[in-house]
């Protein structure tokens, strides 16, 4: 059964490969698997809500039951989720094969969707002005959610940082460093578990330690490890809590709702500003923490995008169209 290999492969991953696994990385393999086992159950007659892992036997993974599955997962699934399910299958019965549970590979007739080539998107400078203010501002009413310093140093850091949802929700109070020159850095713990230091710039500084007096005159003086980012109750910040904070942010401010998780639009809105500025771009990666420079490129070309549409745009267009019918080029 799926079930009795399902975590020796895990640990084979963990343990045999470069980078390794964490939690996060381990139960998106165990899902994906899961996903497999849930349709090869389905196209086999079975309840899709059973415990599939436990039922769908590995004899189950023919070419032609996993091409009837992948026919239906490539129907319900977006195309990058089917893109990833593929490769998970691919590393599964590659392993099992080498374990011996499998003789032949039956993904070998599989192609994996491509992804849409879809360029990230970002808020404006006026956007991210209405979000700051709908952050920074109390509002009226009892809703005891509300925590103005939190929410403002929140922004803060996403805005200009570029941290993922996940990251800004690992923080520790301890994550906030003073270096001797006067410089303040947030230490970062991203995928794969890697660490990266970045700097805050004074106003962050300012939000974070104005959030850290009124976190520390509500709860008492805080130990380094504990959570940086709380809720009104005390407890850790979630990303879904950061993702539903920022959704109301946006719907009070009156911006447009970026696609994918709605914190995630700070990540791609800080680098296009960065790359918009001149910074270049191995620096940008190296703030982002993407382990390949061509995920950065690709807010390059976005940005290159939106200087296009700005061409485009442009008044003096008309003007020209206005005058073409006077010109007359030289014989």
């Amino acid at each position: 059964m799926f079930g009795d290999v399902v975590e020796d492969f895990l640990t084979d991953r963990a343990t045999l490969t470069r980078r390794g696994l964490n939690d996060k990385s381990r139960d998106a393999y165990r899902q994906d698997i899961a996903a497999w086992a849930r349709q090869l159950h389905v196209d086999a007659g079975g309840e899709p809500d059973a415990d599939v892992l436990a039922l769908v036997p590995i004899s189950a993974l023919t070419d032609q039951n996993v091409r009837i599955a992948y026919r239906s997962l490539r129907e319900s699934s977006a195309a990058a989720t089917c893109q990833r399910r593929v490769g998970t299958l691919r590393l599964f019965t590659h392993w099992l094969q080498l374990e011996g549970h499998l003789l032949v590979d039956p993904t070998l007739r599989i192609e994996a969707p491509e992804r849409p080539s879809r360029l990230p998107a970002g808020w404006s400078v006026d956007e991210l002005r209405r979000l700051a203010r709908v952050a920074s501002t109390p509002r009226d009413g009892t809703d005891r959610r509300r925590w103005p310093a939190r929410d403002r140093a929140i922004f803060a850091v996403l805005v200009t940082t570029g941290v993922r949802a996940a990251e800004l929700c690992g923080l520790a109070v301890g994550s906030i460093r003073r270096e001797p020159d006067g410089e303040t850095l947030v230490r970062v713990i991203g995928k794969g578990d890697k660490q990266r230091n970045l700097p805050l710039p004074p106003e962050a500084v300012d939000a974070v330690d104005l959030y850290l007096t009124e976190l520390e005159a509500r709860f008492g003086a805080r130990d380094p490890a504990d959570h940086l980012f709380v809720l009104t109750s005390g407890k850790q910040l979630r990303p879904g809590a950061l993702n539903h904070l920022v959704e109301t942010w946006i719907r009070l401010a009156g911006v447009p709702k970026q696609p994918g998780e709605a914190a995630h639009a700070f990540r791609h809105s800080a680098a296009k500003g960065l790359i918009r500025s001149g910074v270049p771009v191995p620096a940008v990666q190296g703030l982002l923490g993407h382990e390949d420079l061509k995920t950065t490129g690709i807010y390059v070309k976005a940005t290159a995008s939106d200087t296009r549409d700005a061409v485009l745009l442009s008044p003096a267009r008309e003007v020209l169209r206005e005058t073409a019918d006077a010109f007359e080029p030289p014989e």
